[in-house]
Formats: C-alpha cells, structure tokens, sequence
C-alpha cells in the first residue's frame, strides 16, 4: 500500500492501482470516458482524465501508476478548461464511434453511414461492395426497399433526409453499367457445385 494526496484528501492505495483506480475506491471523481464498466477499450485515449502530479506535470490518470507521496490534482481552472477544450474536439470528431440511426434501423444490417460516405467521395466500387457485404442483391433490393433508415436520418434536423435508398440504387446500376464488380476469384479447389 501506498499513500498519495488526491485533490487535498489523502489516501491509501494499492501499489499497483493507477491513480484513476485509487480515486474510484474513495468516491473521488476524475472524468474519463474509458474504464467504464461493461464499456469498450478505447482506441485512442479520450485525455479527459488528465490530472496534475506534483513534479511530473499532466499525465493520464488512467495508466498512470500511483507512487508514495504522490500529491495530485484533479480539479484546477486549467485541466477543467483542458477537459472542456477536449470534450470539445471529441464531439467534433467523433465519426464512427456512434452507431447512427439510419445503420441501426437498417434491417439488413447495411453500414449505410458507410456506403453514404463512399458515395459522396465517388468511390461507386468501394461502395457497392460494402453495401454487398450484408445485401447480395442490391440492384433488387434497391428498387423494393422500405427505406426504413431514411425515417431516421439525422440530416432531416437541417432540412429532409438523404436519399439513402436512391444512393443504393444509383451505385448499383452505376457499377452495372460499367461492366460490375470484379469479383476476386479464389484457385480451383476441385470441387463443383
């Protein structure tokens, strides 16, 4: 066990708790996106459990490892204006972290956040393979679709919401036009079907 100050409060410690675990076990709040229970490993740290360690400077509180006499502060006018700054860019950048609705009322399962965005970026192929990857067929599935995910577009807050399914349709019969995918074939195994 070792003994460091957190915000003024001192505590005990196991050696092996980073500074974010020892606050937890004394109510004492850091904000932090990661570590959350049942939540995911981050793939990039969120920086928002940033603290300041006496003669260390800002370190991450989430892997950082408590160390006897460790004096820390979590709550100072610039690591809160660091955290608001952060959450900040977060929110401007956070594409892909959030599953958007029309991707989750989709019955097919297709990543239509995905193929809109390939489409914008005029990678028709690109996209027509990604909406193949859940839809074998979307040169039929695009004419008879409910478009239950353009119920749900976000975009709809601004002004109406994207045609989704006409996209859909449009790579399909573009690709088609163009000769269709060309389709990787693997060795011959010997076998037929």
């Amino acid at each position: 066990m070792v003994s460091l100050t957190i915000d003024n409060q001192e505590i005990k410690a196991d050696a092996d708790a980073t500074i974010l675990e020892a606050a937890q076990k004394f109510d004492i709040s850091i904000p932090h996106l990661c570590n959350l229970p049942g939540g995911v490993e981050p793939r990039r740290p969120c920086l928002l459990c940033m603290v300041e360690v006496e003669g260390k400077g800002r370190v991450r509180a989430c892997n950082t490892k408590v160390e006897e006499g460790m004096v820390v502060t979590v709550h100072s006018k610039e690591l809160d204006a660091f955290r608001k700054e952060r959450l900040e860019i977060l929110a401007d950048t956070h594409y892909g972290d959030c599953r958007a609705p029309c991707n989750l009322t989709c019955p097919g399962g297709i990543n239509v956040q995905g193929y809109v965005n390939l489409v914008a970026a005029g990678e028709y192929e690109a996209a027509l393979r990604l909406i193949k990857e859940k839809n074998p067929l979307p040169l039929s599935v695009g004419r008879v679709c409910p478009r239950f995910c353009e119920t749900r577009c976000r975009r709809v807050l601004l002004d109406e919401p994207i045609s989704i399914n006409h996209l859909k349709r449009f790579v399909a019969d573009y690709v088609q036009a163009k000769g269709g995918l060309k389709e990787e074939v693997g060795d011959p195994t010997g076998k037929k079907v």
